[in-house]
């Protein structure tokens, strides 16, 4: 991709026929006197690629890479001057006039990484999720709960599908195709009531053992759960969120405020980057 750099400081000779008429246009000290005015120069406008998503903890900015599957961690300071907006800030559009190579260079190397573009693309902001303010704690209820044989297939067929996606596919294919599956069934979905959402976690709970444990495995189980929920037409929301100092991602489901795979009070130490 070409970059033109565009130097308002440039002097720029003009002539009028006899070469000793040239004469060398006004500079900006000089429109002071004049009529003339010199339009300012407008930085660069650059926007997240589409399959990037990216939030902001106080100073330091997060980006997702959803076709990689890796993070990256920036200062907010390095990416004044891109024209980006990033959880509904934009980012200082100043510029650092110490150091512009090195601003130069690390606008090019997001560039060269695919993760800016200056072509405009759809709105990368990550969708609202609520608050998380309680937990679902559907392990109370296990013990009540009688597994089916049809409940049974659905959570090995959960499984097997979030296995095969994790694989095989990109993040951000995944991510696609659970939010495309929601729009399909979005007439049809059950009512993502407390009872109904208590009875079938218990059961996914009950039936995890069987399989895999939860345990360093959040993603998996996230979109495990997520499988599971569909096939009793319930929609609720997959999130994944981000901290710093030190980094850590951490995956979970919520309806509402309420967190259906986790406690609330583990979830909020973390910031929604990918909601779906």
């Amino acid at each position: 991709m070409a970059n033109t750099t565009v130097n308002a400081s440039r002097r720029v000779a003009a002539t009028s026929g006899h070469p000793s008429e040239r004469r060398a246009l006004p500079t900006i000290a000089d429109t002071a006197t004049t009529s003339m005015q010199i339009p300012p120069v407008r930085p660069a406008q650059f926007h997240l690629a589409q399959h990037v998503r990216a939030c902001r903890i106080d100073e330091q900015v997060v980006l997702l890479d959803l076709k990689r599957g890796r993070y990256l961690g920036v200062t907010a300071k390095s990416l004044a001057g891109l024209d980006l907006e990033i959880d509904g800030l934009r980012i200082d559009r100043a510029v650092d006039r110490d150091a512009p190579a090195s601003r130069i260079a690390f606008r090019d190397s997001l560039l060269a990484r695919g993760l800016i573009t200056a072509a405009p693309t759809r709105s990368t902001a990550t969708p609202h999720v609520e608050e998380a303010l309680q937990t679902l704690g559907a392990r109370e209820s296990m013990s009540q709960v009688v597994v089916s044989t049809a409940n049974t297939r659905r959570f090995v067929l959960s499984a097997a599908n979030a296995a095969v996606a994790l694989r095989c596919r990109s993040l951000f294919q995944i991510a696609r195709s659970v939010a495309a599956r929601r729009m399909r069934h979005a007439g049809s979905a059950h009512p993502d009531t407390n009872a109904a959402l208590t009875h079938a976690v218990a059961t996914f709970e009950q039936l995890r053992p069987l399989l895999f444990t939860s345990r360093d495995r959040c993603l998996f189980d996230s979109l495990c759960l997520v499988n599971f929920l569909a096939a009793h037409g319930m929609f609720p929301t997959w999130v994944v969120g981000v901290a710093t100092r030190p980094f850590s991602a951490h995956s979970w489901v919520q309806s509402g405020t309420t967190v259906l795979n986790d406690l609330h009070e583990h979830v909020r130490a973390y910031r929604p980057i990918l909601v779906v």
